[in-house]
């Protein structure tokens, strides 16, 4: 019966694309308009994930199971949007000597080809561990890179390398994803002639981003920062994050404390300050949910974005991030909600469905306007055979 209702809706809103009535609560009918969204060259769809390390209890496992086992279980997800990002968060190298610090993680640079099969076609490699294993680290990372065609931003060979985008072209548009580590050691920032990550002064911050605003479709900006297993912003991190957009960043992703933060809508431009772990090799207590966020981004600014819980709990998940469902689900986006209510004024920007909306629409609770919203854009529905494979 569900699936009929949507198709029958669906089927309505095909035929008149431009306008949509629904009833709201058995008052009178009310209508929104969709933005210009099926035009080409007019949006384009992406993937974020938190950490990525698939060093330390997850090699052994990857040398029985292989480079593709991580992402088994969530590639349909990373697969379904025009791009995917993680946060890189250990240099794929045999050699190098280790940095002097509590933690350092390597990874088998033959490893490296399970991110591009798993969809990932973006990592950032501005972090606290990319140069654990210094410049030869870095070096032998970004060859291996290179080498399965996963783009990367955020380190380099000198401050200039290291503060370049990496720009992506899909289908007549093109995104550029630059890339921050705010995090110790300060050893590890790039400088005017040593490798290292990229540290976002303001001003250079404010003029890389609007150097490249014109010359290309959208902006995504990444920051490595916080502390680790904190569930709410810094002052910093939202100072950064409102500059970034302000300075023209279309979508502004966070990382490093492990666990989720919220999520706030600036400007009509997403942010979410930290996306949790991914697929990580520890056995933390503290990292046990987290989600994949895939955001639809338009020409003027955020479509919808939609929250798609996960299970890195590697206790049980063993390392092989799960989606969940049932009471599992909505706990994590319960407490996402939880976390986002003071970044937007105690509105609530996130449904329980896990949909997010841009300003074209100005309410978020109604089943039909998300589901319609959801089928419509080809959106897998949970619990739902529409949308994509």
């Amino acid at each position: 019966m569900l699936s009929l209702r949507i198709l029958f809706v669906l089927a309505f809103v095909c035929c008149n694309p431009g306008l949509f009535f629904f009833p709201l609560n058995g008052q009178s009918q009310r209508s929104f308009q969709f933005p210009d969204i099926l035009a080409v060259g007019s949006h384009v769809t992406i993937a974020a994930v938190g950490d990525v390390m698939l060093g330390s209890w997850v090699s052994p496992i990857l040398e029985i199971k292989g480079a593709f086992y991580p992402f088994t279980q969530t590639r349909k997800h990373l697969r379904s949007t025009d791009i995917a990002i993680a946060n890189l968060e250990a240099p794929f190298t045999l050699v190098g000597e280790p940095f002097e610090k509590k933690f350092n993680f390597k990874v088998p640079p033959k490893f490296a080809r399970g991110l591009p099969d798993g969809g990932i076609k973006v990592v950032t490699l501005a972090n606290n561990h990319i140069m654990d294993y210094g410049e030869t680290g870095l070096i032998s990372t970004m060859a291996a890179l290179d080498n399965i065609g996963v783009k990367h931003s955020g380190a380099g060979m000198n401050f200039i390398e290291a503060h370049k985008p990496a720009v992506v072209a899909i289908d007549g548009r093109s995104v550029a994803f630059f890339g921050y580590s705010m995090t110790f050691p300060t050893e590890f920032y790039a400088k005017e002639d040593s490798s290292g990550t990229a540290y976002p002064e303001p001003e250079i911050l404010t003029s890389m981003l609007a150097a490249w605003r014109d010359s290309v479709d959208f902006i995504v900006t990444s920051f490595h920062w916080s502390a680790e297993k904190r569930e709410t912003p810094k002052d910093y991190q939202i100072f950064f994050a409102h500059l970034a957009i302000d300075s023209g960043s279309d979508l502004v992703l966070g990382h490093h404390p492990h666990v989720l933060q919220g999520l706030e809508i600036y400007k009509n431009k997403l942010i979410a300050y930290s996306l949790g772990n991914f697929a990580f090799g520890s056995y933390s207590q503290y990292a046990r949910d987290s989600i994949i966020l895939k955001v639809h981004l338009s020409q003027d600014g955020l479509l919808f974005g939609q929250c798609v819980p996960i299970n890195v709990d590697n206790s049980e998940v063993e390392f092989q991030p799960q989606p969940v469902s049932g009471e599992r689900a909505a706990a994590i986006i319960s407490k996402l909600q939880k976390l986002s209510l003071p970044l937007n004024g105690e509105k609530n920007i996130l449904s329980d469905s896990g949909l997010i909306l841009g300003d074209w629409a100005n309410f978020y609770d109604d089943w039909l306007l998300s589901t319609t919203t959801m089928s419509y854009l080809n959106v897998a529905l949970p619990d739902s055979s529409i949308g994509r494979p």
